[in-house]
């Protein structure tokens, strides 16, 4: 009886250390789980709600909830220009930024290719002095763009397409130094995105035109960024984006954000000089048409045909399929 006793005991107090650690075990994961990861973002010292880094900063914010993570983010709190933040992630000292994509991007760092800006980063129109305003009168063709100079940021991946295409270009570290370049007519032009160059022109006070007729076209894409260690983070944002563009707050966010800016640009009304970008990476999803902005045509296709369009490209789709852009030369 006092072996059967003792073996009882045994048993039971097996249970009860078998549940005690089962049940640590669950409070563990539960507290893993519920344990909220800090995601700090390349910033300027002014408030992301403040600047044109308002859309991208309200895409990752809206993706990460939607991921079902549990993230908070985190300024780096710091002004620094784009390939300082780039080279911080690559450090590890900064989570997460978003900039226009390269090869040389994307062998250093973690792309999420999605498509924030749906490729209008490639979509350029022309910043004037506004004493210089005709400067680009006449210009139909690549040949005549070289007539031209340009200004653009040193460490943009833009300065190395627009050279590779045989433009001439000056660079400045930092964007106000190429306005005040531009204002002192150091080059011809400053090739401003569709979806800053309003904004641009609006807050400068140095006299600036935005060209009327014609707009620069290269594929471009600006993801987000991650160190090359952070999958988990890339494929929850990543997740968090596919949730967004379904659930329809994808859209929401680029229109309010663009959606007059693209208007006001009048793309189809402009003639469309096409460049090469030789930094593209092979994964950019450009197949993939329901990622991409296209131009609308807003007018009949004999009107177009009058107007002697030698061809109509198709660089992707986001708007209804019958669309096609402008004139491209």
């Amino acid at each position: 009886m006092n072996i059967l006793g003792i073996f009882s005991g045994l048993l039971l107090m097996s249970s009860a250390l078998a549940g005690a650690a089962q049940q640590h075990n669950s409070v563990v994961e539960a507290s893993a789980k519920d344990k909220v990861r800090t995601v700090i973002y390349g910033s300027p010292l002014l408030s992301v709600e403040q600047t044109a880094q308002m859309y991208p900063f309200k895409l990752l914010q809206a993706a990460l909830k939607a991921s079902g993570g549990n993230y908070q983010l985190k300024p780096a709190n710091l002004d620094m220009v784009q390939g300082r933040v780039l080279k911080e992630i690559e450090l590890g000292n900064v989570d997460v930024y978003w900039s226009m994509t390269s090869l040389e991007r994307e062998q250093r760092l973690l792309p999420v290719r999605i498509p924030l800006d749906k490729g209008l980063n490639g979509w350029r129109l022309l910043l004037l002095a506004a004493d210089q305003a005709d400067i680009a009168a006449g210009v139909h063709s690549l040949k005549g763009l070289k007539r031209l100079s340009f200004l653009q940021g040193h460490d943009w991946p833009d300065t190395e397409i627009l050279r590779f295409n045989q433009l001439k270009v000056l660079t400045a570290p930092h964007p106000q130094q190429l306005f005040d370049m531009l204002a002192r007519h150091r080059a011809s032009a400053f090739p401003r995105s569709v979806i800053e160059i309003e904004q641009e022109q609006r807050h400068n006070r140095q006299g600036f035109v935005v060209e009327p007729d014609l707009v620069i076209h290269y594929p471009s894409a600006v993801y987000f960024f991650l160190n090359k260690t952070e999958l988990q983070l890339a494929a929850d944002l990543e997740r968090g984006l596919h949730i967004l563009r379904k659930n329809g707050q994808f859209d929401l966010l680029f229109q309010q954000r663009y959606g007059a800016a693209i208007k006001k640009a009048r793309l189809d009304r402009r003639r469309i000089i096409e460049l090469k970008n030789p930094l593209l990476p092979p994964d950019t999803p450009l197949a993939d048409g329901s990622l991409w902005y296209q131009v609308p045509q807003s007018q009949p296709a004999a009107v177009q045909a009058q107007r002697g369009d030698p061809e109509m490209n198709k660089p992707g789709v986001t708007e209804p399929a019958a669309i096609l852009p402008a004139k491209r030369e």
